[in-house]
């Protein structure tokens, strides 16, 4: 039996040709009388004690001791399981995809396509309908943050809204603890912790009666108790901005999948449309076999682009995709760390992320045929793959038992990296966050620093692009401050 039929093709090596080859025949003499599975396993077990001796014969003392104590069902076992992993890490790791689901992925593939077809009217307008809708969802999602950063950063300011900062962060630990003064200088207490809607219109009561009382402020101010403006949860907060910069991950990691595309093809304008069995698709002749509807007769796939494609590709799709993410976490992060109310973090570290999926709906106005060829566009290796034999893999499987907690290379595997990069892209704009917006008294606290209100309603341009660098255009504000931090003399 041949090892095409178990599902796997085994490399011949000079030491193992022989035993192969009456394992074969062995097979092919088997009576008619055993079942098809029978016949399968036979096979494979013949096969595999045939060719996985000479391996053992030169691995190491612990492995030929653990290779003896294996039945064969075991043996066949633990050489799948070693094959499986290594073409699974070979997979993560050489092939170059497309994304089929977004419209950055059609915007790169369909050109590639067209160019190999000779640019003919269908497949040209196939591009660029990829094209165009690639740049309105750039609009789409660049208007979005625009309109989300001029309310931050103007509106909100004007509506005198200080930064939240950690403005009642740890109420509970009051009077003792740290952050437990609030924005109006008095102490927080549990039921005079209110969001900032109703502690501005509480604030608006009371200096409204001062207003129309002038002869009574101080029976006001004490008999007028507006409370305090605050945060309800510090750790839920922090755990939401997790939550969101998780949910942004799959967009980064179709940016690096552009990337290695860009990188791991060859510059060289090869074809992305290839035949399957052209032998046979001449002797069907021209006349399409009635009712079918398969596209078994070609095959889309990645390969080289050239050098002035790479560049467009790489100005106009990767760059766009990777600094609209970047723009995301930023401002999502600044608009988490100023939502105060428990039920809106929830809704908000999910809500916002509804700006990288619009790329995504964006897909769905696509022509059928673009959506048809990119869920038939296949991968191609970055590299060519290194041909292993069974026995290699068998004892590059049980070499990898060998580990203990004192292992060098433990905690690399062990520990998540891409858990890792996600907790530091969260703290990293955290503290970016922190340091534009907050100041740090002595006790620890970390307050709002003083609020200038802008000179205009409007929001340049280059201060939003360049969001995450607040500091190189910042928003033109009036020279007095509209609100300090202060301590109020009562407490």
């Amino acid at each position: 039996m041949s090892d095409e039929k178990i599902g796997y093709k085994r490399v011949p090596s000079d030491d193992s040709e022989e035993e192969e080859s009456k394992a074969d025949l062995e097979d092919r003499g088997s009576s008619s009388g055993h079942s098809e599975h029978s016949e399968r396993s036979r096979g494979l077990q013949d096969t595999l004690s045939a060719s996985l001796q000479p391996a053992i014969v030169k691995a190491s003392e612990s492995v030929k001791t653990e290779w003896k104590k294996l039945s064969t069902e075991e043996k066949r076992v633990q050489v799948l399981a070693g094959r499986a992993l290594r073409t699974l890490n070979e997979k993560a790791k050489l092939l170059i995809t497309v994304e089929n689901d977004s419209v950055y992925g059609a915007a790169l593939a369909l050109p590639q396509i067209a160019r190999t077809a000779g640019w003919s009217l269908e497949y040209t307008s196939l591009a660029c309908h990829s094209m165009m809708f690639l740049f309105t969802n750039v609009l789409l999602q660049g208007f979005l943050l625009y309109m989300l950063t001029k309310e931050l950063r103007t509106l909100d300011k004007f509506g005198g809204q200080m930064h939240l900062c950690d403005f009642g962060a740890h109420s509970g630990d009051c009077p003792e603890g740290t952050n437990c003064i609030g924005p109006g200088g008095t102490a927080y207490t549990p039921e005079r912790l209110y969001d900032w809607k109703l502690w501005t219109t509480r604030v608006f009561v009371r200096d409204s009666l001062k207003a129309l009382f002038p002869d009574r402020t101080d029976d006001i101010e004490e008999m007028v108790d507006p409370g305090e403006y605050g945060l309800e949860s510090y750790y839920l907060r922090m755990i939401c901005c997790f939550i969101f910069v998780l949910g942004l991950w799959p967009d980064l990691a179709g940016s690096w999948d552009i990337m290695a595309l860009l990188i791991g093809v060859p510059t060289a304008s090869e074809p992305w449309i290839l035949e399957t069995d052209w032998e046979e698709l001449r002797r069907q002749g021209s006349e399409d076999v009635v009712d079918d509807w398969r596209m078994n007769f070609v095959r889309f796939r990645v390969g080289g682009v050239p050098l002035h494609w790479k560049m467009i590709n790489f100005f106009v799709i990767l760059c766009p995709k990777l600094y609209i993410w970047i723009l995301t976490v930023d401002i999502g992060i600044v608009f988490l760390m100023e939502t105060s109310e428990i039920e809106d973090m929830i809704i908000n570290c999910v809500a916002l992320a509804f700006i990288l999926n619009i790329d995504e709906l964006t897909m769905t106005m696509l022509p059928s045929q673009t959506k048809a060829i990119l869920e038939m566009l296949e991968g191609c290796p970055s590299k060519k793959r290194e041909r292993i034999s069974l026995q290699q893999d068998f004892v590059l499987h049980e070499e990898g038992k060998k580990w203990s907690l004192f292992s060098p290379g433990l905690i690399g595997y062990i520990i998540p990296a891409r858990l890792c990069f996600l907790l530091a892209v969260t703290a990293f704009f955290l503290g970016n966050y922190y340091l534009e917006a907050c100041i740090r008294l002595e006790d620890g606290s970390w307050v709002a620093k003083d609020l200038h209100l802008p000179r205009s309603d409007g929001l340049p341009f280059l201060t939003f692009f360049f969001e995450p660098f607040p500091n190189l255009f910042p928003v033109d504000t009036e020279k007095d401050a509209a609100w300090k931090f202060h301590i109020a003399e009562s407490t």
